[in-house]
């Protein structure tokens, strides 16, 4: 069945069963809550959060993990010289963190021209001078552009919900998005689907710095179950459907 668009405004719950014996690692996100109801088997609810009006950026917190989320990374040069100009271009007139993210995802969308497969994996920099890619190179760009800010960002491996890939209509695919730290929460950010691209329909599988290793982790995961129910609170229904990779 499809999934409408008051549906993806949430809250979703999904049933996943694992297909194979290697153990399923799905992470806890301030979007995503995961709970072992029986052996091999999970209940994800995926509930879209908004963030926090008035918090002040860069982040000036003590906690250290979060802090580590501004570091440069490998494929997240947050200090790049051309980074750093896309965000003077990008987020103007405003200290609000929430309102800087935003204006962040808004642009990435925009900024990146040639939206296509032919880039493997690219980082930040690459993308901010070649203005392409695919998924990928829209959350790590997204995610760069947020910590060159001064906002603690990472970028997230999952899956989306799609009306159709190739000839399958109401399915799920590969996807990555980023998210940002304002306040106490992880703000979810899909410039590829910008303005407000985040919804119930994003499964999250890993979340990290950006590395190809993130990228593979989730293949692996993607290959080892299955979404065999839907619940829908909005609509108190629940029908069956299969992950597709």
């Amino acid at each position: 069945a499809a999934l409408s668009k008051s549906d993806l405004a949430g809250p979703i719950t999904y049933e996943l069963t694992a297909t194979t014996d290697k153990p399923l690692i799905l992470p806890t996100t301030s979007t995503q809550t995961v709970k072992e109801i029986a052996p091999g088997r999970f209940q994800l609810t995926i509930q879209p959060v908004k963030p926090q009006d008035g918090i002040k950026y860069p982040y000036d917190g003590q906690d250290a993990a979060i802090k580590k989320m501004m570091d440069p990374a490998e494929y997240l040069p947050s200090k790049d010289g051309k980074i750093l100009d896309l965000v003077k271009y990008a987020v103007t007139s405003t200290d609000d963190a929430a309102k800087a993210v935003f204006q962040v995802e808004n642009f990435v969308k925009g900024y990146i021209t040639k939206k296509d497969l032919s880039v493997g994996y690219a980082s930040a920099a690459e993308v901010a001078q070649t203005r392409q890619g695919d998924c990928s190179e829209h959350a790590i760009l997204a995610a760069a552009m947020c910590r060159a800010a001064g906002i603690p960002a990472r970028v997230v491996c999952g899956v989306v919900y799609v009306e159709a890939l190739g000839d399958k209509k109401n399915v799920f695919g590969g996807h990555m998005w980023a998210e940002a730290y304002i306040g106490d929460k992880w703000i979810p950010l899909d410039p590829t689907r910008a303005p407000n691209g985040f919804s119930a329909g994003h499964i999250a599988l890993a979340c990290g710095n950006g590395e190809p290793i993130d990228f593979f982790s989730m293949v692996n995961t993607l290959g080892c179950f299955k979404i065999d129910k839907v619940i829908m609170p909005s609509r108190s229904e629940e029908h069956t459907s299969e992950l597709q990779s």
